[in-house]
């Protein structure tokens, strides 16, 4: 009986292996594919787009395990997108004389962590230049808090196969046009489909992101796409993405507005003091740490100004941590 099972079985396999030429449909295969790759690759590099690297959880931690080999006096950038944007590394080493700082500030994201994640550097004496955002700086939850937690994460647990991975992507990035994270993703081209929301829906839909603006290199310095010069269609749309971002949401409806105002300060000075304790483990080691206030004009820097008046923020931030700052509106050149 087990003999007749077995040939039947292998019967039924037999019939179920398809006939024909493997080679040629493997080499079919492989036209296919390098038909409709070589294709959307020349229909995103005819829109302006060119490899760049994506500025990925990855790429944060192979950064920051940089600074971990560096030498201990190495100079770090950490913020959001406003010190990634407006400092440039080259001319800081270049006029320093110092090796380039690490980039490791992360777009749309709150610093404190990743202050933090310096302070309890044992190996680490460097200069810490913090670029702040009051909205962001002091945000109690939601995406600043969560992507600072995941890149921290992420360099953390980094395993061997996730460096390995970063290798491989970093070829493929540099390589390809289309391997692009903020446009050319599934999501991202369905999203940019203007399709009107059903009434009622407008409270519910997320606020826009911005686009794809800049390149991205191995140190993590930003590099402005030449489509997003000042005054052209991109810029503006941008322009317009900032307003709603930098908008406070309103406070959730089971909560009466003194309580959350309430909630919110005690938050603030939670941020103060643990700013404060960093700094102070920091420059205990012989570091130091800089606050700096990128420029900002328009609509946003009413926001900011009305919402996170620098009175309340700003200077209450320098003067409990004991660190230096430097505000744009005190530099004549910087304050337009």
């Amino acid at each position: 009986m087990p003999s007749s099972t077995s040939s039947s079985d292998a019967r039924s396999l037999e019939r179920l292996v398809p006939r024909g030429s493997w080679t040629r449909a493997l080499i079919a295969g492989v036209l296919v594919a390098v038909v409709v790759i070589g294709g959307w690759e020349l229909v995103v590099r005819s829109q302006g787009y060119a490899p760049t690297l994506n500025d990925t959880g990855d790429l944060w931690a192979e950064n920051r395990a940089a600074l971990a080999r560096s030498s201990p006096d190495r100079a770090v950038a950490i913020g959001s997108s406003r010190i990634m944007f407006d400092l440039d590394l080259g001319v800081y080493a270049d006029h320093f004389e110092t090796p380039k700082p690490i980039q490791l500030a992360i777009p749309g994201s709150k610093p404190l962590q990743v202050l933090e994640n310096l302070a309890a550097d044992e190996g680490f004496a460097g200069t810490v230049l913090v670029g702040v955002t009051p909205g962001l700086y002091f945000a109690p939850q939601g995406m600043p808090v969560d992507r600072t937690q995941q890149a921290i994460r992420r360099y953390e647990n980094w395993s061997p196969s996730q460096r390995f991975d970063q290798q491989v992507s970093k070829i493929l990035q540099t390589t390809f046009a289309f391997i692009q994270q903020e446009d050319l993703t599934l999501n991202s081209l369905l999203g940019a489909l203007r399709i009107p929301n059903r009434p009622g829906t407008i409270g519910n839909v997320m606020p826009e992101l911005p686009p794809y603006f800049a390149r991205m290199d191995d140190d993590r310095r930003a590099h402005m796409w030449e489509e997003c010069d000042f005054g052209s269609p991109l810029a503006r749309r941008i322009q317009e993405i900032w307003i709603p971002l930098f908008t406070p949401p309103p406070p959730p409806p089971h909560i009466p507005e003194e309580e959350f105002h309430r909630m919110f300060m005690e938050s603030v000075e939670n941020d103060l003091r643990r700013t404060q304790e960093s700094v102070e483990a920091i420059e205990g080691r012989g570091g130091e740490v800089v606050f700096l206030r990128f420029p900002v004009t328009g609509e946003c820097r009413e926001l900011e100004s009305k919402f996170s008046p620098r009175e309340g923020f700003w200077e209450r931030l320098i003067a409990s941590s004991g660190a230096p700052g430097i505000h744009f509106e005190d530099h004549e050149p910087l304050r337009a």
